[in-house]
């Protein structure tokens, strides 16, 4: 009968037991299947990936000390700078009297305590603009002295950060510009703020930046200095960034930004 037949064959197979016969011809060839397959073949390997910030002050040859972090990254620009700077605008803002005393009164406080403070106590204030919370202020005084801060003006959420930095000792031409100091500070809760601030020449009237992650950002230009600042991080203070100034007479000019180091 058909089904005996097929009981007849099944007998023939090899069959599986407990123990094993290492010269078997099935082990023989099972072996020597392995041992002539690439172990990398179609294995993809895990790898982690983990990222090294390299982090160093970024400000000018005279510069005194500095309370900002800046991190130069070489990975290109980086979106976004958190929430902390979601009401941040590309055009600057006046501040009201009292919230613009209440930020120079901020940036000397944070400036505190780092060595200068009577240097601090009797500095002017050169600039303040104002980017949705966020108050920019520039601080200038005797043998080249200058601070820059940043300090949020909302209230209910008083924070800000500074550094201390000369512009150098030589005059600045009057088209000419004189960063003080450039690239990524911040981080923690906040995120990351990319900025550039310094002198300008008289002839300078006005600068923008075109971000690659904001689109085109006016500078703030007042009474010899400038400023300007982005949320995330897009430069550092090691290569130069490109600008365009505006000069007294309607002209315009792209120049590029660069430490004096």
């Amino acid at each position: 009968m058909k089904h005996l037949d097929e009981f007849a064959d099944l007998k023939t197979l090899d069959p599986a037991t407990t123990e094993i016969d290492p010269h078997s011809p099935r082990a023989r060839a099972t072996l020597e299947r392995v041992l002539a397959t690439d172990p990398a073949d179609g294995v993809r390997p895990y790898r982690t990936r983990r990222r090294l910030v390299r982090v160093a002050v970024a400000t000018s040859a005279v510069a005194i000390a500095a309370v900002a972090v800046f991190v130069p990254r070489d990975s290109g620009p980086v979106p976004g700078g958190g929430m902390a700077y979601a009401t941040w605008t590309a055009q600057p803002a006046g501040l009201s009297a009292t919230d613009r005393a209440d930020a120079v009164k901020e940036c000397r406080k944070s400036l505190k305590g780092m060595g200068q403070d009577d240097q601090i106590n009797r500095a002017g204030t050169a600039m303040v603009e104002r980017r949705g919370d966020w108050a920019l202020v520039i601080l200038t005084g005797h043998d080249q002295f200058t601070a820059s801060c940043m300090t949020n003006v909302n209230p209910r959420n008083r924070q800000g950060y500074g550094s201390m930095g000369g512009p150098g000792g030589a005059s600045v031409g009057a088209r000419q510009l004189a960063p003080s100091a450039m690239g990524t500070s911040g981080g923690g809760n906040n995120g990351y703020l990319t900025s550039a601030v310094g002198r300008a020449g008289s002839d300078i009237v006005g600068m923008t930046y075109n971000s690659p992650t904001r689109g085109q950002v006016e500078a703030s230009v007042q009474n010899g200095y400038f400023a300007f600042w982005v949320p995330g991080s897009e430069f550092d203070g090691h290569h130069p960034v490109p600008v365009r100034v505006t000069y007294r007479d309607g002209t315009t000019a792209a120049v590029k930004l660069r430490l004096g180091f």
